[in-house]
């Protein structure tokens, strides 16, 4: 036997008894099995069962070869239990060699057959999952189907450029929707941002206790935000790790706020205002020191042409100099680095399941208690609220301002990215010049003109980072009702 098949030109492995021939199958893969009736232990009849119970050698022919080819119950019994065909022990060669080949050849088709049935059920697979979920066309599962050369590898070919097509739209569809939402969040926050600088002005001509001005400022921005998150239903619940993060950004923020009450009653709101700009310089640094941004020529050019204004800023100011001018110029500086400082721990720190609502109430109220020590021990404190004051009142609105523009400025980072939110810097300094000239009469001169615009072009240069391809997106046909089954 061993040699016919050889003659053939077949490899061929020989095993003395059924247990013996499972044992191997178990291991290999093979096309054709050549199975006597009558052996030692397991008969034929057992194999042929151990066989079919096998999902995975159920498909493999099997061809009987005995000598009880007078027993025609044995033959039917065999053909029951799954054998493909008969032979006798004293076959004839050219029935032996056609009774092979077809074997062989039933084998090969069958193997194709289900390798079919296989890549069908991927791009049944992949179609199921663009109708009833998101997707990315490389998480279809079609690469290798999409490779072959017949007609299925062409229709997932087909499908996946389909997918491609439909996926690339919908990316940009949502890139355009997120850019429309990110800039109008910019644009409120920047425009309301910017009324806290000369806000901060006329607070000190009215009050300049600035730590008890920080104190009650905050804690109404924290208050205003609390009650909106408790009228839309949202828990303060939370761990631990989320009162690290707030206690963190609290003290940063707070001593921005201490240093912006004190530098407005200096600096006038026009030169703040442009100083505000830096904010998304120190953003893009950080971030790009940090690797969370990749660096280019382009953006070092835009951070070196913004740095340029603020030294036109410092070096030719409109009161002809003096150290007290320069020395309130770089304090004023501590603000924007540290709102960049803020920026990037929201980006990377702030707990996605924390309400940006909750996080900016808590955080605010929370700066307003670390102040209130130093408050009282610099005499600052002083009671809120007690008379219809003009002092009272402008830090009621920067209250407002300062609660309502961090909730605004938390969505905006979630959604367009650290560097992105920080370009609301230069809207707060458009804003803000805007604001000074129509609450503090203030001018433009041709020197803060000048750095306005290296500022400005500084933060085109720079600009948002390129949002990321590999989004998921939804599908949906058109005029389709999906019922689940």
């Amino acid at each position: 036997m061993a040699m016919a098949v050889k003659n053939l030109g077949h490899e061929w492995i020989e095993a003395g008894s059924g247990e013996e021939a499972l044992d191997i199958l178990q291991d290999r893969d093979v096309d054709l099995i050549l199975l006597d009736i009558m052996m030692p232990g397991i008969d034929g009849f057992g194999v042929l069962e151990a066989l079919r119970s096998d999902t995975r050698l159920a498909e493999v022919p099997v061809l009987v070869i005995s000598g009880m080819d007078g027993d025609m119950d044995s033959v039917a019994r065999s053909i029951e239990l799954g054998a493909t065909d008969f032979l006798p022990k004293d076959f004839d060669p050219v029935l032996f060699r056609a009774r092979v080949a077809a074997c062989i050849e039933k084998k090969h088709l069958r193997d194709t057959e289900i390798d079919l049935l296989r890549q069908m059920d991927k791009l049944s697979e992949a179609a199921r999952i663009m109708e009833s979920s998101k997707f990315h066309p490389e998480n279809l599962g079609l690469g290798e189907v999409a490779k072959r050369r017949d007609s299925v590898g062409r229709l997932a070919s087909v499908f996946v450029e389909m997918a491609t097509q439909v996926h690339a739209r919908e990316v940009a569809l949502q890139r355009n929707i997120r850019t429309l939402k990110g800039g109008a969040l910019l644009l409120a926050g920047g425009v309301l941002w910017g009324l806290v600088v000369p806000l901060s002005v006329l607070i000190y001509q009215e009050n300049t206790m600035t730590l008890g001005v920080t104190f009650w400022s905050n804690l109404l921005a924290g208050a205003i935000c609390c009650a909106w998150a408790m009228a839309s239903g949202k828990s303060f619940r939370i761990s631990r790790s989320d009162a690290l993060f707030m206690l963190s950004w609290a003290a940063i923020f707070g001593v921005s706020s201490v240093v912006l009450f004190e530098a407005a009653g200096r600096v006038s709101g026009i030169v703040f205002s442009i100083i505000m700009a830096m904010q998304g310089f120190v953003v893009f640094a950080i971030a790009a020191a940090m690797r969370i941004e990749a660096p280019s020529l382009r953006r070092f050019a835009g951070l070196a042409c913004g740095l340029m204004g603020v030294l036109a800023l410092l070096f030719v100011r409109e009161d002809g100099g003096g150290i007290s001018g320069l020395l309130w110029l770089l304090i004023a500086l501590l603000v924007p680095i540290l709102y960049g400082a803020i920026d990037v721990l929201l980006a990377v720190k702030h707990p996605p399941k924390l309400d940006s609502i909750v996080s900016s109430g808590l955080t605010l109220v929370l700066s307003a208690i670390l102040v209130l020590p130093l408050a009282v021990i610099r005499g600052h404190f002083f009671m809120f609220g007690t008379g219809l004051s003009l002092s009272d009142l402008l830090i009621a609105i920067s209250g407002v301002c300062v609660g309502v523009c961090t909730v605004l400025y938390i969505r905006l980072i979630a959604m367009a990215g650290a560097v992105f939110g920080s370009q609301s810097a230069y809207v707060v300094t458009l804003a803000g010049i805007a604001w000074s000239v129509v609450l503090l009469g203030e001018a433009l001169s041709v020197w803060t003109g000048f750095a306005l615009l290296m500022i400005v072009l500084g933060l085109a240069f720079v600009g948002p980072k390129a949002e990321a391809g590999n989004v998921m997106v939804e599908f949906r046909r058109r005029g389709h009702v999906r019922k689940d089954p």
